[in-house]
Order: C-alpha cells, then sequence, then structure tokens
C-alpha cells in the first residue's frame, strides 16, 4: 500500500540537518532556489528501498513509479542515498488506454546541479530510464554509470510506437537541476519539445540527442513536420569533458526549429551544438577550451538564425585544445539570414566564422576576433565564404591580427555582390576583403588607403555622406575625400590617381572642390579647384578646357575678361585664337587673333557708354 510523506518521514529519510520544511526540498540552481512541494509523494522506501548503492533497488523504484498511475499527485521522491538498478526504469505510455495515465508524473530528488545527493547509478550497460509518458519531469537526480561502458544512456524520453492510439511527437517533457556523469548519452529525446535547464552533465559523448519519431506520429497542423519540431529551452546548462553537448540527429534533423540556446558553458569538450537547426538562437553561451571540432556546427538547415553575445574558443598557449572554427555552416546548410553580432572568438587554428558554401543576408556586426587563423594559412580568414556571397554586411568588427599580414579577414571564395563592409578595426596590409569577383552594389570601406580612404565597387543609386565635425582650418582636408588609388609598385605605380576631395575654403567655413587627376610624366597629383568664386585652374596654369578633336560646342558666359598678355609672351599662332596684348607701355592693351601663322590686331571701334 503507498504511504505518503509526512514531515517526520521525509526528515527520517532524508537525514538533512538544513532542511526548513516538511512540504519543500529547494532544488533550484539559482542564488534563490524555487522550493518543490513533495507533500503527499511516493518514495522508493514506500516499497523496500534501501539507497545504498549495494542492494538492488530497481523493483522497489520501478513500484513507486507504477503506484502513480491512478494517483492525483504523481510524485516520486528520491530522498539522498544511491539507488543501484539492475535493468532499465520505464514510466510507461498508455495515454491512448484511456482512465488514469502517467501525463505530467515527477521524479524528484533531493540535489541540485552538481550536487549528488539522490543518486541513481544503473549496473549494466544500456538506458537506465525509459520516459514515455508525455508531459514528465525529471528533477533534482544525479545519474551516474561506470565509465567505459558503449550503450549507457540516462534518461531517453520517447513515446511508444506501439502503445495503443500512439502520438509519438507529443512529449514536452522537463529535465532539470539534474547531474548525468560518465553516460555515453546523457538524455536522448524523441518528439517535439523540450525543457532541459540548470543541468550538469560530465564526460560522456553526447549531452543531449534530439531526433523526430520515424512512426506513430498523430495529429495534423503544427503537430506535423516541419512544424512539429519545435519549443526549445536548454539553458543553463554546464557540460564538462563532453563530446559533443547538443546534437540533433536522424534525417529530419534540418526541421529543428523554435530554440533558444542560451547561457550554456562548455567546458573541456568537442562541441557545442551539431546538427540541423532554423529558426532559432545562441545566446551567452561559453566554451573554453574547445577542441577539434566547430564549437557550433550547423549540418542541415541554417535559415533565421541568431548568434549573440557568446564567448566561443579554444586554450590559450599550453593551456589545451583549439577548435578549428567557432562557427560552422556547412556545405549541405543553407545559410541564409543569419545574424551573428556581440560575440568573442578566441584561440580558433582556422576561421572562427566559416560558411563552407555560399551564403546571403548575413548580418556580423561587433565581434571581437582575437588570435584566429592559428594554422597560419592564407585561406583562412576571420570570416571566410567558400561560395557566392550576397547581401552581406560586416560592421564593426575587431579582428586582431591575422597570422598572415598580407591576408584581409573577410575572404570570399566566390563573387560579392550587394554587400557592405565598413567601419571595421583591422591590422595586415591588404585590406579588409578578399573576393574572387565583386559583383554590383558593394561598398567597402578600408583603413589602409588612410582616414578618408574608401574603396567602392559598382555602387548604384547611392551618395556617399561626409561630414565634417569640429572647425576645421582652411586647407585641410577634413570635409572628406572621394579618390581611385593604386597601391601597385609596377604598372600604374602607387598613389592617388584621380578623384574629389573637398576642403574648407576659408576659415568661415566655406567649401571648394578640388578635382584630382594625376600627371601623365611625374606620377604626381594636380588639382583644379571649385570654389564659390568659379573655377580656378592648377597651379601651372597648363590645363585646357577642351581639346582639339573634343571641342566645347558654344560658350555661354555673362562677362568674358581676358588676362593682358605681354607681346613677348604669346605663344605659337593657332587658328582661332584670341589673345588681350600690350606691346608698349604707352599703349593700351589690344585684341589679337591668330589665323595659324601669325597674331593680327583687330580694330577696335567706338566707345560704348554704359553710364
Amino acid at each position: 500500500m503507498t504511504k505518503t510523506v509526512k514531515r517526520r518521514h521525509l526528515l527520517g529519510a532524508a537525514g538533512l540537518a538544513g532542511v526548513a520544511t516538511a512540504s519543500s526540498v529547494s532544488v533550484g540552481a539559482s542564488a534563490s532556489p524555487a522550493p518543490f512541494d513533495v507533500t503527499d509523494a511516493t518514495t522508493p522506501q514506500d516499497f523496500g528501498a534501501v539507497g545504498d548503492g549495494v542492494a538492488d533497488d530497481t523493483d522497489a523504484v520501478q513500484q513507486a513509479i507504477d503506484a502513480q498511475l491512478e494517483r492525483l499527485n504523481k510524485i516520486v521522491y528520491f530522498p539522498p542515498g544511491t539507488y543501484r538498478t539492475t535493468r532499465p526504469l520505464v514510466v510507461p505510455d498508455i495515454e491512448g488506454a484511456g482512465g488514469g495515465n502517467f501525463n505530467r508524473i515527477v521524479l524528484a530528488g533531493a540535489g541540485t546541479m552538481g550536487v549528488r545527493s539522490s543518486i541513481i547509478r544503473p549496473d549494466f550497460d544500456g538506458t537506465a530510464l525509459f520516459l514515455r509518458a508525455p508531459l514528465a519531469a525529471v528533477r533534482g537526480l544525479a545519474f551516474v554509470v561506470d565509465g567505459g561502458l558503449k550503450n549507457t544512456t540516462a534518461i531517453h524520453t520517447a513515446r511508444d510506437p506501439e502503445a495503443e492510439n500512439a502520438n509519438t511527437d507529443d512529449m514536452d517533457p522537463t529535465i532539470t537541476e539534474c547531474t548525468f556523469i560518465e553516460f555515453y548519452t546523457a538524455v536522448k529525446h524523441v518528439g517535439r519539445g523540450l525543457v532541459f535547464t540548470n543541468n550538469l552533465v560530465a564526460v560522456g559523448d553526447f549531452g543531449l540527442d534530439i531526433s523526430w519519431p520515424t512512426d506513430g506520429v498523430s495529429g495534423s497542423g503544427v503537430h506535423l513536420l516541419p512544424y512539429g519540431m519545435r519549443k526549445w529551452l536548454i539553458e543553463g546548462n554546464h557540460f564538462h569533458s563532453m563530446g559533443t553537448a547538443i546534437v540533433t540527429s536522424g534525417a529530419e534533423a534540418h526541421h529543428f526549429r523554435g530554440a533558444v540556446i542560451a547561457n550554456n558553458l562548455l567546458d573541456i569538450g568537442r562541441r557545442l551544438f551539431s546538427g540541423g537547426i532554423i529558426n532559432s538562437t545562441f545566446s551567452g553561451n561559453v566554451v573554453e577550451n574547445g577542441s577539434n571540432g566547430a564549437a557550433i556546427r550547423v549540418t542541415t538547415g541554417g535559415t533565421n538564425l541568431t548568434f549573440t553575445g557568446n564567448v566561443l574558443g579554444g586554450a590559450e598557449p599550453d593551456g589545451g585544445n583549439r577548435p578549428p572554427h567557432a562557427i560552422e555552416f556547412r556545405p549541405e546548410a543553407q545559410a541564409r539570414n543569419v545574424t551573428i553580432t556581440a560575440n568573442s572568438f578566441n584561440w580558433i587554428t582556422r576561421s572562427p566564422v566559416y560558411f563552407a558554401s555560399a551564403a546571403e543576408q548575413i548580418t556580423v556586426s561587433a565581434n571581437s576576433f582575437d588570435h584566429w587563423n592559428l594554422d597560419a594559412e592564407e585561406r583562412w580568414g576571420a570570416i571566410r565564404v567558400n561560395g557566392d556571397a550576397a547581401g552581406v554586411s560586416i560592421v564593426g568588427n575587431v579582428f586582431g591580427s591575422n597570422t598572415v599580414p598580407e591576408a584581409p579577414p573577410v575572404r570570399v571564395v566566390g563573387a560579392l555582390s550587394g554587400s557592405t563592409i565598413i567601419g571595421n578595426t583591422f591590422d595586415n596590409t591588404a585590406g579588409v576583403l578578399y573576393a574572387e569577383s565583386l559583383g554590383d552594389e558593394n561598398y567597402v570601406e578600408r583603413r589602409s588607403a588612410g582616414a578618408n580612404g574608401h574603396e567602392v565597387t559598382a555602387a548604384k543609386n547611392g551618395a556617399l555622406v561626409v561630414r565634417a565635425t569640429g572647425a576645421p582650418s582652411a586647407g585641410a582636408d577634413a570635409f572628406g575625400s572621394f579618390v581611385a588609388a593604386s597601391e601597385r609598385d609596377t604598372g600604374a605605380g602607387p598613389g592617388v590617381k584621380g578623384g574629389v576631395r573637398v576642403v574648407p575654403a576659408n576659415d568661415s567655413g566655406a567649401a571648394a572642390v578640388e578635382l584630382l587627376c594625376s600627371t601623365n610624366d611625374t606620377n604626381g597629383v594636380a588639382a583644379m579647384r571649385v570654389d564659390i568664386n568659379g573655377l580656378i585652374p592648377t597651379a601651372d596654369n597648363a590645363r585646357d578646357v577642351g581639346s582639339a578633336e573634343n571641342r566645347v560646342r558654344t560658350v555661354h558666359a555673362h562677362n568674358l575678361q581676358l588676362a593682358v598678355v605681354p607681346a613677348a609672351e604669346l605663344p605659337e599662332p593657332a587658328p582661332g585664337a584670341i589673345a588681350l596684348v600690350t606691346d608698349s607701355p604707352n599703349r593700351a592693351p589690344m585684341l589679337v587673333v591668330s589665323d595659324g601663322s601669325s597674331w593680327r590686331r583687330l580694330p577696335l571701334g567706338n566707345r560704348i557708354d554704359n553710364s
């Protein structure tokens, strides 16, 4: 007969001097954890469990679970102790059979994340607990198994496809404040939805394996793929010395969606995440001393993802392992509508952000890249796209030094189009970008070209706006420039080749525009200036308007004023040339015209009275 847990029973079984109330056991991981009410709970001790780690408590624990079938308050509480089991424990799936069922059953222990007070220790190579009832919860239990076993799983949450009226997609369990030690897979989940929070998973191959059932799926609409594989809160967990913390597996893994993977810590491990994923966010996760594989590896899916506030990397010198990538999209993933912002990437052997095929609609902003490309190979950029990149925005990142000084931090092995790369800080000799080809609508800003240096490729329907601050002095290059420059030592040679520069014309702040063009012989730069007073030629006065082949057809002027030229300084006569000449200090200047062979005076008419 089932007995209930009263104050005297609870305190006696627990042996905990710090239990303050009869009806609550603190199982939260926060500074002020929420109590869990175990009033009227069933214990394995009610059925003869010893909890000493030696006796076989399998039958007693299973009977305590089975006793919840007709109970309204379905709680099995495990007082502190070690419960040795020799076969799998099962919470059965009988929802479709009608009558009472195990929905919302809770298996609770007295532990918290990392505290092993209520321990289930399977003494066999298999699954410790089959959780087949939907909406079940496991809280405050520690699962510990001997290392070296190859087929161990602590909790397998999956509906029974052989059950009456099976509905295998409908699971939605909660696993919180638990500890998992030495299991090949800590939790294997099949179906829709999971809350997995504040757990410690240590020394294993897989922490959380999520997949979709192969048969027995019922319902309609959002219960079926693609929307069925949704609702995941994976937060605040500590994964230590793991192969892969979170993995999605199976043929339908690319439908994994609606996941919040946040504030998890992977300390020594291969990957935080590997598998298919869409419509989800990774935020506030820390991977320290990652090794061998990418910290986050997207194998399929890849659309509508956000990565923010994560710290992903390996070990500092002599500290341990390092991953090849922090965030990696494999070729089978479709990288589209992805935001990567405010992350810190450090101690990465290759590219911290790596797209193994084409990428589009990608935003990479306000990230810090430190100690990357430790393999020192030119092919690895801080951001590498192995294909075409379209609609990419790379803004405001800080790129630490590349181990290959001449290699840019952004590398596109394909065509770049419709993209913006501005406001980044980097330290190398080749600018910010390498791309195999540049398509339309790109804007790239290069620090290597100077404070006012910009590189624009195929810009359309746009304008560059440079705003001056402070009080620039006359002649200072304070309003900015738009220039074409060469960095080549051969051919065109280095330096500015032409462009437009806007400078203050006087101390009042009036602006002048200078049209720049390199000269033919010395590779110097001549400037023709336009300001409020008009068009001012270069200092050597040796620039023409129009040419013999390309002539200005008509010149419209309010007033044409010719400078007086001494006769001795007249140039060689050219047909149609006009000049105002003085050939004697005592004579007024005379208008002269050239017929191509000589200069000839024009007779002046009567004086015009304009008073």
